[in-house]
């Protein structure tokens, strides 16, 4: 699937999730909670997330890429699929394990040169980042009320902030035909560079609850991170692995 296909379909994935949970803010404004009650205060959840992630691109190998290429810094923005397991530790505090995927396909030329037939000097940058991470996740108020030994109802509305770390792959990629600056020569190369690099991240966000099981998720994460290239890119600072992220996810408790 083109990098234009994915990226209209998880928007408009987005935009019909969000279209579906405005009612339910509205109906939030009432004071009710969700519907129904399970017999006992959910112990474990799992969501699956669909995102926006735009990365700073704050380094010299995107500098490249924008000032000699015709890309510019919002080409590297892509769409972002996830999931994650979260299991509770106490009332308001969950522990969570997550794993995503961002990717980026991207068409280019050189600026400023053509070939000795005035065509363009065509190549493709390729960029994905995939995150796997472990969080703790503080709700500010009580997720839902205990009713009696045998009942849990839970809260319409409910934010949270958390923090935490882990680990990012990465690969940055670059094919096609490129211009040597010494001889002027044109030639056909891969560049290649893959690795891992330790990241943090804070985020903040709110559970929105659909029935006594299902909810949905609204997030803003930012992410810190750095990454060494490969020996294909001399004379480069470290990659930029940095930005933020913005999800919506449908989950289920029990």
């Amino acid at each position: 699937m083109k990098r234009q296909e994915l990226h209209k379909l998880c928007c408009g994935v987005i935009a019909l999730i969000v279209t579906l949970t405005v009612p339910e803010i509205s109906f939030a404004q009432s004071g009710r909670g969700g519907e129904g009650f399970l017999f006992q205060t959910p112990q474990v959840s799992f969501a699956f997330s669909l995102g926006y992630s735009i990365p700073n691109a704050k380094s010299e190998i995107f500098d490249f890429a924008q000032e000699q290429l015709t890309l510019e810094k919002s080409d590297f923005h892509r769409s972002y699929l996830g999931g994650e397991a979260a299991i509770q530790l106490a009332d308001r505090l969950d522990l969570v394990f997550g794993v995503g995927h961002a990717e980026s396909s991207l068409p280019s030329e050189f600026r400023d040169w053509v070939d000795g037939d005035d065509l363009p000097i065509e190549q493709e940058t390729i960029f994905s980042t995939t995150p796997v991470t472990l969080s703790a996740r503080y709700y500010l108020i009580d997720r839902g009320r205990q009713i009696g030994r045998f009942a849990w109802i839970p809260k319409r509305l409910v934010p949270f902030i958390g923090a935490g770390g882990g680990v990012i792959w990465y690969n940055f990629e670059q094919v096609g035909d490129f211009v040597d600056f010494e001889t002027l020569d044109i030639f056909y190369d891969r560049f290649m560079s893959k690795g891992t690099a330790i990241q943090a991240h804070a985020f903040a966000g709110m559970d929105i609850s659909l029935n006594k099981s299902l909810f949905l998720t609204t997030e803003g994460r930012y992410r810190w991170g750095r990454g060494e290239l490969g020996r294909d890119f001399v004379d480069f600072d470290k990659m930029d692995l940095a930005g933020i992220q913005f999800t919506v996810s449908i989950g289920a408790r029990f």
